[in-house]
């Protein structure tokens, strides 16, 4: 995506912060009606079931910050897959840019790195309401819609490759995987805590 929403291909900075607007716009709503949807279901499912749900939720933070921390290998349920780059050719440039956030928004249907937003579709659904699932799903599509910012200095048609392969760095990603590893922890613990 860095390398598609990218000041290089948007030409002037303007039309370049118009198509992350876009992006960024786009994947905080589907990201929110992700979030509605699944604090639906949940409602409808009779959530959030007292205690049970609290454990459900400890249980379910616990077993992501071990796969963060611990590498335990759990899925994340993703596509495992970019969205569909034909997208970026056929529409229009602010089209592609916003389909390209709606997609993200989702979550699984794209690359999923880290199990952090396991949980928080997790916590949605558990709450069993509605409001409560736009809002803690809301954020992850903003987010990851304004992440395409990191290639906001680059002039050239190799900064945004040569930024995708920093981003990558196994340091980086070790990094970043105990920062959310850390916020599975963090949310576990608070789950234990609703139950004392």
């Amino acid at each position: 995506m860095v390398e598609t929403i990218a000041p290089v291909v948007y030409g002037r900075r303007r039309s370049y912060y118009f198509a992350v607007a876009l992006h960024a716009f786009f994947a905080t709503v589907t990201a929110a009606v992700l979030g509605l949807v699944l604090g639906t279901v949940g409602a409808a499912l009779g959530a959030p079931w007292d205690g049970a749900g609290w454990i459900v939720a400890a249980a379910i933070a616990a077993v992501y910050t071990l796969r963060e921390l611990m590498r335990l290998p759990v899925p994340l349920f993703d596509r495992r897959r970019q969205v569909p780059e034909w997208w970026r050719t056929f529409y229009p440039r602010y089209v592609a840019a916003s389909l390209y956030g709606a997609g993200l928004g989702i979550g699984f249907l794209t690359f999923l790195s880290f199990g952090t937003f396991v949980v928080v579709i997790a916590i949605a659904l558990l709450a069993g309401d509605p409001l409560i699932g736009m809002l803690m799903v809301a954020p992850f599509g903003l987010a990851r819609g304004l992440s395409v910012l990191v290639s906001a200095s680059t002039t050239d048609e190799e900064g945004p490759l040569e930024l995708v392969t920093k981003l990558g760095h196994p340091a980086r990603v070790r990094a970043v995987k105990r920062l959310n590893g850390i916020a599975c922890a963090t949310v576990a613990v608070g789950a234990v805590g609703q139950l004392l």
